[in-house]
């Protein structure tokens, strides 16, 4: 009999060292079995710069904020698309269709988590000019009542 292939969970500190390695300009470290990492991402002059927070450990699935610029203050309180949480203080990105498998523990933060926040941010700014998201993906539809419209 075949043995079934398994994906072996990376560890908190390889993680870590690869997100150091890959985005020199983000700190982080493990703590209470926790990585905590933040960086800002310099994405061009047309996008602009975020500083995000990506709290991780080996039992759920990593969670991203966006500290810096605050979005609630940018949009006006509209949410935009791909958000689980949205509020004056607190913006979590949803960045991955969690029942997908296109990330687990045996995939790579800096190979997946960090450039799919870099692209929300860019498909972020096409919505903020356009009203329209372009990135695709799924996610619960927020109370239509409603009219989506242009942010700017």
């Amino acid at each position: 009999m075949m043995k079934q292939f398994t994906d072996k969970t990376i560890s908190l500190s390889k993680q870590l060292y690869f997100l150091q390695a890959k985005f020199p300009q983000g700190r982080g470290l493990i703590k209470r079995d926790k990585l905590v990492w933040s960086c800002r991402l310099g994405l061009d002059e047309v996008y602009g710069n975020y500083t995000i927070k990506i709290l991780y450990d080996l039992n759920s699935s990593p969670k991203v904020y966006v500290i810096d610029p605050n979005l609630y203050e940018i949009t006006g309180g509209i949410e935009p698309p791909h958000i689980y949480i949205f509020n004056e203080s607190t913006t979590k990105l949803c960045l991955y269709l969690p029942s997908s498998d296109e990330w687990t523990s045996s995939k790579f933060l800096s190979d997946t988590i960090v450039p799919w926040a870099s692209l929300w941010f860019m498909y972020f700014t096409g919505w903020l000019a356009t009203g329209k998201w372009y990135g695709g993906g799924e996610h619960p539809e927020p109370d239509e009542s409603f009219i989506k419209g242009k942010v700017l």
